[in-house]
């Protein structure tokens, strides 16, 4: 289950790292390539699910919760108690604010929901939903908490997200009808490969600002990916969600879009990047092991059956 994502995200990190000259030279077309990522998400979406909205509605609020307060109070938290420490630095915390702040990511997500038995309806339901509000919401965030440290233009970051996404999701579905839903999944990790490479690219030459925080970056991508799945947790027993309901919301609930952040770190500085593209590997490597922890504890309790 690591697979190509894997594989893809070190060789563009490597790429990056030692090849970074071309990297800068192609990074104008990041907000294309994100566009592509949209759209590639987008075409597979058959919007009528949000006609079942009433009967998705308990686990769809706990998955917009937990996405848009849930989360970026607890990157907030954690990052301006970190930086009062003085454990992290500014960069960084503003990465992290960045990272809480965005909406989930589409691909990973759907493909996650369907291997551990999850209600698709519902991640679909939540991903767009995350996604289509992103322009409004994010920029928001991130004036409310960076206002008074620095000078952040957030009337060009909602416009340019806007662009982004509300354009490729239009053309999707135009052309729905005429174009096959049965695109290569891994097109998507390409695509974010070649994004992450252009960051790293742009990043390296300030690397030695944030590389220091490397393995506090680590544990705090999988602290917060913990803390996310024991809030859910609680609160989907406490609605008394179905096994595929919670499913549908889990692996969903900490799988941020960091496509999206890496366009929305373009307003700070490049070392702001860096944070990110850590969590992208944590999430890429601890869905997998997620999953495979589900599968033997289903194993253990079919073989107590018997």
């Amino acid at each position: 289950m690591f697979g190509i994502p894997l594989i893809i995200i070190i060789s563009s990190i490597i790429l990056g790292i030692y090849f970074p000259s071309y990297g800068k030279e192609i990074s104008p077309i990041v907000p294309i390539l994100q566009s592509i990522l949209i759209f590639l998400s987008t075409i597979k979406v058959d919007f009528k699910i949000y006609k079942k909205y009433m009967e998705l509605l308990k686990p769809f609020l706990l998955g917009f919760f937990t996405c848009y307060a849930f989360i970026p109070v607890l990157f907030f938290l954690v990052g301006v108690s970190l930086l009062k420490m003085n454990l992290i630095n500014f960069p960084l915390f503003i990465g992290i604010i960045v990272t809480g702040a965005v909406p989930l990511a589409a691909g990973s997500t759907l493909v996650w929901s369907k291997e551990l038995g999850g209600k698709v309806e519902i991640t679909l339901l939540l991903i767009v939903t995350t996604i289509l509000l992103s322009p409004l919401i994010t920029p928001t965030y991130i004036y409310l908490i960076l206002r008074d440290e620095i000078n952040v233009n957030t009337q060009k970051m909602f416009l340019e997200m806007a662009l982004i996404i509300f354009i490729p999701v239009l053309i999707s579905i135009i052309v729905k009808k005429k174009f096959t839903k049965n695109l290569n999944s891994n097109l998507s990790f390409f695509v974010m490969g070649i994004i992450i490479y252009i960051a790293v690219s742009k990043s390296v030459e300030r690397l030695d600002l944030v590389k220091d925080y490397l393995f506090l970056s680590i544990f705090l991508s999988l602290f917060f990916m913990i803390v996310t799945l024991l809030f859910m947790t609680i609160f989907s027993n406490i609605l008394k969600l179905k096994i595929e309901e919670k499913e549908s919301i889990f692996i969903p609930s900490f799988f941020k879009n960091i496509s999206l952040a890496i366009i929305v770190v373009s307003f700070f500085e490049p070392e702001v990047v860096f944070f990110p593209v850590v969590y992208y590997i944590i999430e890429q490597l601890f869905s997998p092991l997620y999953y495979e922890i589900k599968k033997l504890k289903l194993s253990i309790n079919y073989l107590r059956e018997f």
